[in-house]
């Protein structure tokens, strides 16, 4: 009788006791959503609770040259780490994440340009001082929501089963994955032509909202692919 208790018991805890390598990649995949949604709001609420800033910056990068600098470059850094610990079902998933935490690195530590007399910014020197440290900025945060982009398009959207086959949870998941990859995709689009196209003055605050919008998805796509938006019965 004791045995046969025992079989029950470890039968059950097979079946509904996922891998520890599942529940560690879905927490890690659940921190990078969050990371990257709560940058935005992080710095709203910083900068107006704890310095005399009451005026939302052009840009996000521009909160380098606030109060909230040590946050702006400490929770890229946080997001760029956790994609270099990200290993996905291939070597592709794997690589593509690792460029997209580089690219994380490169928009925290290559400052974009102050702008002269704006409200709450103030010059601060970046100990890692280059020529063009603008042009590195804007070019790794171009490739940072590029290469996110991609990951919800053409990489969370694969699948071992047919489409036949798949649950109506990772139906559902894919269609998360495509539409936050295009409002990345068309968010970086119109901050791209903003100022050559649409003659947008560098202080608007333009540039903030759309990268708001792009960070935005991509929590919401991370955290569905961590399955805690519409994760498999």
């Amino acid at each position: 009788m004791l045995n046969q208790l025992k079989a029950a018991l470890n039968k059950v805890a097979e079946e509904k006791s996922p891998e520890p390598e599942v529940i560690s990649y879905q927490t890690l995949r659940n921190a990078i959503g969050w990371l990257g949604s709560m940058l935005p709001v992080a710095l709203i609420v910083g900068s107006f609770l704890f310095g005399p800033c009451d005026i939302i910056q052009p840009s996000i990068s521009h909160y380098y040259f606030t109060n909230m600098r040590e946050v702006f470059v400490g929770l890229m850094c946080a997001v760029g780490l956790f994609l270099f610990s990200y290993k996905g079902h291939s070597q592709l998933d794997s690589m593509v994440s690792n460029a997209a935490g580089l690219f994380a690195f490169g928009v925290a530590l290559f400052p974009t340009n102050a702008i002269d007399g704006y409200h709450c910014q103030h010059e601060i020197i970046s100990f890692i001082d280059v020529p063009f440290h603008s042009v590195i900025h804007f070019t790794c945060a171009g490739l940072f929501f590029f290469t996110l982009s991609m990951m919800s398009l053409l990489l969370f959207t694969k699948s071992k089963e047919t489409k036949e086959n798949q649950t109506d949870e990772k139906r559902t998941r894919n269609v998360i994955y495509k539409v936050c990859g295009w409002i990345m995709l068309v968010s970086i689009a119109i901050i791209a032509i903003s100022g050559p196209v649409l003659h947008v003055d560098e202080t608007s605050q333009i540039t903030f909202w759309f990268e708001t919008v792009a960070l935005l998805t991509f929590g919401i796509s991370w955290l569905t692919k961590g399955e805690m938006l519409f994760g498999d019965k």
